[in-house]
């Protein structure tokens, strides 16, 4: 596997430290593929960003707010083209499910701006932000449940029972990290849940999550790729298209610039 480029690299820290709150350098640097110099520089870049603090040989986030409000700022460029083609696989009239945390933040955004196809939407979510987003700009219903707050979501038994009693046309489900013989992986074990359980009442499930995702092993696997309709991406890496595809997964790349 190629390391990752320094942006990707970057989100790639932040990932794993919210997944594990702090690790040492020598387990970054063996996790990224790269030398200990250049893990070394990016968790220098990082802290300058306010987004980490160093320990002794190790990091950990700043703060979960933090964390999360800086993920958001990341690749925002392409989480934007994505979410633009994500809209792609919206039809009018549609019940769709749009998950929390940043990706899906900027789905909801990319929706404020086509007013014409949202308002004929029923739109629901778990996440905060993305409430926020959509508030007054269609039919809207909010999963209640107790605050995970370094994705702004509503989590628990709760939103458990309440998201299984409804069907959805389309689920637009982000992740943590792509493992290549697992699936989709989330790194909070009841956010994994909630999303199996969404894609159990979904007609249609689509996958947004950039290239950076693809690889490392994660934590809590919430799919098989089999109950994947839809991967849209910014890039797909040779094995991974092979790997999508040879379960019937359409791969949605943004239309060049």
């Amino acid at each position: 596997m190629n390391a990752p480029l320094a942006e990707d690299r970057l989100q790639r820290i932040l990932d794993l430290l919210a997944r594990h709150g702090s690790l040492r350098t020598t387990a970054l640097t063996e996790a990224l593929g790269v030398s200990g110099a250049t893990t070394r520089r990016d968790l220098d870049t990082l802290e300058r960003r306010g987004l980490i603090r160093k320990m002794h040989g190790g990091a950990a986030l700043a703060s979960q707010d933090q964390g999360y409000q800086d993920r958001a700022a990341l690749h925002q460029g392409r989480k934007t083209d994505l979410a633009q083609t994500a809209l792609g696989l919206i039809r009018p009239g549609q019940t769709v499910y749009l998950d929390a945390g940043t990706t899906a933040r900027s789905v909801a955004q990319a929706l404020r701006r086509t007013p014409e196809l949202t308002r004929t939407l029923r739109v629901v979510t778990h996440g905060i932000d993305v409430a926020y987003e959509l508030n007054g700009e269609c039919p809207l219903y909010v999963v209640g449940g107790e605050v995970y707050g370094s994705t702004f979501s509503l989590t628990g038994p709760d939103a458990l029972d309440t998201v299984r009693r409804y069907r959805y046309d389309l689920f637009l489900v982000g992740c943590t990290s792509i493992d290549p013989t697992r699936g989709p992986t989330n790194s909070n074990l009841i956010e994994a849940q909630q999303k199996a359980a969404i894609i159990a009442q979904s007609t249609r499930t689509a996958l947004i999550a950039d290239s950076s995702k693809w690889g490392p092993p994660g934590f809590a696997t919430f799919a098989r790729f089999d109950q994947l309709r839809d991967w849209v991406t910014d890039h797909a890496p040779a094995d991974a298209r092979t790997t999508f595809e040879a379960h019937g997964v359409q791969v949605h790349q943004p239309q060049p610039r």
